[in-house]
Order: structure tokens, then C-alpha cells, then sequence
């Protein structure tokens, strides 16, 4: 049985916790104790039985009634294994947000019909669309609050859908929802005999899983000397490698001879993704950072043009900063920022010099030394990035050649 990453994304206060909570609970798959300890906290906050607690493990999200933390749960339907992950709506919290959905394969976009796409709802697309997730559902939620009205959720419906093939997303469903009332969760609505779709569950279940192939790529994690051999550990990002194969070692371009492939199982003739291995190399000694590639050619750079999002602080041109992709670590500079995005117009806005939090803008980025990367549509792990600033993560980039 197949997986699949989802990750629930949108404004916060539109019902994302509440979504997954109905789909755990209609699916059967909230532990007997769980449902007691919701209930018992419910009872002591004088609450009915909220469904959002599900999801809002944290006694201070339950407080403070807003997810703070990107949390994972999962659950099976008839089709496959999900892991769906709940990334936080706020503001404060989009660092944890852009964690959470770098992992997804698909998304749902949650809309409160009653408030409709805001501003948050529009930043979170945008970012979907910046990490390269295009497979999203539209979930109009609590529908019960307009007594399930068909043309006030066309309006909303149509004004997400509008917005998001404005930055390049076709929606895959569209789908009325109270997720309260567990109405188009796991079960058709009888209240909305109008709708004539498929409920989140069959939605998901009918997105394809895709796993794209492509080349080897092992980014070395560190290196270890066992019975007079050196071994370079790693976990391989995409592709297969055999004994006996010839790799290039990135950003240098030297060439090496794969002489084993060592695992804790034990030796092997050939190891495929996602695996953990150690190799042992005859022709060249890599560093941690390097890359260990076989066919195809990865961009070595040192400066790209990228498109960047501020999560914390600001993001000055000509300061420094330490680039992360995989195990890369590079001190840099922001030299130029080009433009900003104004995520609601989707105007490009000219450049004042500075990114502030939760901005998103075009930038040119000059490396100490040359970068390995690759095109975050053909491997999302190279093509997705961090800038720190003082041990801190400020700014997420993707690349796109």
C-alpha cells in the first residue's frame, strides 16, 4: 500500500486542526484514550467535543486556540497510508509552516466561506506554489454557518480557484465542507444534495502517487574509518548505485570508483533511495557537503538568481549569511534584491534593499565557494535552501535553474 504526504494549509481560524480531527475521528483512527483525553479536556475548558484537539496535542495550542507547531498524524483508508501534516496559519508561526508543507506531495487549502481567501490564505498558496506542490484540493469549510448556501460557496470557490490559476495551480477538487459537522469529510453531505463531488477522503484517495526517478544523488553526511577504510555515509536523495560504478564528487568534479556499499544489514551489490549507506571509494576523497552524483550533471554555482521568503527578521542586500541545502553549509552574500511579491495582487513591487518577515522576493545570492544544485522541480532536496543569520534560519529559497 502506497503513501502520501498532505500537508493542511491556510488562514488561521479557517478550520485546518478541526479538518484533520473529523478525518482521524470518521476514519476511526483517534486511540480510545485519545478520545477520552479530548473529552475530559473539553468538559474542564467547558467546550463541546472539539474536533481540532485532535491535532492540537500541545496543552498551549489548546489555550491559546491556534496551531503553533507542525504536527503529523496519520491514518489509512481503504487506498493507502497518509501522513497528514498541520501547518500552522499565523503569521508568527510561517517558519513552521514552510517546514511542514517542504515535506508534502499534495496539499488542502482550507477556506473559512464566511471570511474567504485572505491574506494569509493567498501567502500560503503562493508558497505551495514556490515549493513546487501543485496537487491541491479546496476545502470550503463550515458551510453550516451560511445554512450550506450554494451560491455564497460558488463565490468563495470561485475566487480561490481565480487566484490560484494566477500563480500557476489548478486546482484538482473543489469541495463544500463543514468539518464540524463532519459534512464532505469521509462522508457525502446530506445537507448539500446539490454537490455532486467527491469528499476530501475520495479526493485524496484519488491523487496519484508520484515518485519521480532520477539520477544518484548522495549528499555526504560525514566520514568514518573502518579496518583501514574510509567511508562516507550519507542518505541517498534520489536514483540507485552498484558496486563497481563510476560517480563524480560535486562541486569539484573529481572522479571516484564505488568500491563498496555498506549498510548496517551488511554489504550490498546495489542500494536504491531513500536508503541510509556508507561507501568506500577508490580515486578521490570527498568532504562532508560534497555531493556524490552518477549521470546527469547538477548545477554548480557560485551565485544564483533564487527566489527567496523572509520567516523571521529581515533579509538586507550585501549582508552575509550561511547558505544550508542537504549537508552544504556556505557562507554568503545577498547582493541584490531584485523585487518583492505582493502575494494578494501578486504585483511585482520594486526592490527597497530589504525583505522583511513574511515577504517574498526575487534576490541574487554570491557563494564563498561553488554550490550544488538542482532544479527544486526535478529534486525538491537540492532545490530547496536556507539562509541563517547568526545560527538562526531567517529565509527559505528554491531554485529553479
Amino acid at each position: 500500500m502506497s503513501g502520501l504526504n498532505i500537508v493542511i494549509v491556510g488562514h488561521v481560524d479557517h478550520g485546518k486542526s478541526t479538518l484533520i480531527g473529523r478525518l482521524l475521528y470518521d476514519t476511526g483512527s483517534v486511540p480510545e484514550e485519545k478520545l477520552k483525553e479530548i473529552e475530559n479536556t473539553c468538559a474542564m475548558l467547558g467546550h463541546k467535543m472539539e474536533f481540532s484537539y485532535v491535532a492540537d496535542a500541545l496543552e498551549e495550542e489548546r489555550k491559546k486556540e491556534m496551531t503553533i507547531e507542525t504536527t503529523q498524524t496519520f491514518f489509512k483508508s481503504s487506498k493507502r497510508d497518509y501522513t497528514i501534516i498541520d501547518a500552522p496559519g499565523h503569521k508568527e508561526f510561517l517558519k513552521n509552516m514552510v517546514t511542514g508543507a517542504s515535506q508534502a506531495e499534495a496539499s488542502i487549502l482550507i477556506v473559512d466561506v464566511t471570511r474567504g481567501a485572505e491574506e494569509q490564505t493567498m501567502r500560503h498558496a503562493y508558497i505551495l506554489k514556490l515549493l513546487g506542490i501543485d496537487r491541491v484540493i479546496l476545502a470550503v469549510n463550515k458551510m453550516d454557518l451560511i445554512n450550506y448556501d450554494k451560491e455564497k460557496y460558488t463565490r468563495v470557490a470561485r475566487q480561490c480557484e481565480k487566484y490560484l490559476r494566477a500563480i500557476g495551480i489548478t486546482l484538482q477538487h473543489m469541495i463544500p465542507v463543514s468539518a464540524y459537522n463532519g459534512d464532505n469529510i469521509v462522508k457525502p453531505s446530506q445537507r448539500m444534495n446539490w454537490y455532486k463531488g467527491p469528499t476530501i477522503l475520495e479526493a485524496l484517495d484519488s491523487l496519484d502517487v508520484i515518485r519521480m526517478e532520477y539520477d544518484f544523488r548522495l549528499p555526504v553526511q560525514d566520514h568514518y574509518t573502518i579496518n583501514g577504510d574510509r567511508v562516507y555515509v550519507g542518505n541517498i536523495l534520489s536514483g540507485c548505485i552498484s558496486r563497481r560504478s563510476e560517480v563524480t564528487v560535486y562541486p569539484g568534479g573529481e572522479n571516484a570508483v564505488v568500491k563498496e556499499i555498506l549498510t548496517f544489514e551488511g554489504r550490498l551489490e546495489k542500494a536504491c533511495r531513500p536508503k541510509a549507506i556508507g561507501l568506500i571509494l577508490s580515486g578521490f576523497s570527498p568532504k562532508r557537503g560534497d555531493i556524490i552524483a552518477r549521470g546527469g550533471r547538477p548545477t554548480v554555482a557560485k551565485n544564483v538568481r533564487s527566489t527567496i521568503l523572509c520567516l523571521i527578521g529581515e533579509v538586507r542586500e550585501n549582508e552575509s549569511y550561511l547558505f544550508r541545502c542537504t549537508t552544504q553549509e556556505v557562507k554568503c552574500k545577498v547582493r541584490r534584491i531584485e523585487d518583492k511579491v505582493d502575494v494578494e495582487t501578486l504585483e511585482r513591487l520594486p526592490s527597497t534593499g530589504v525583505l522583511k518577515q513574511a515577504e517574498i522576493g526575487t534576490v541574487y545570492i554570491e557563494f564563498e565557494h561553488p554550490v550544488v544544485l538542482e532544479k527544486v522541480i526535478v529534486l525538491p532536496e537540492l532545490g530547496r535552501f536556507v539562509l541563517l543569520k547568526n545560527g538562526i534560519i531567517v529565509a527559505g529559497g528554491i531554485y529553479y535553474g
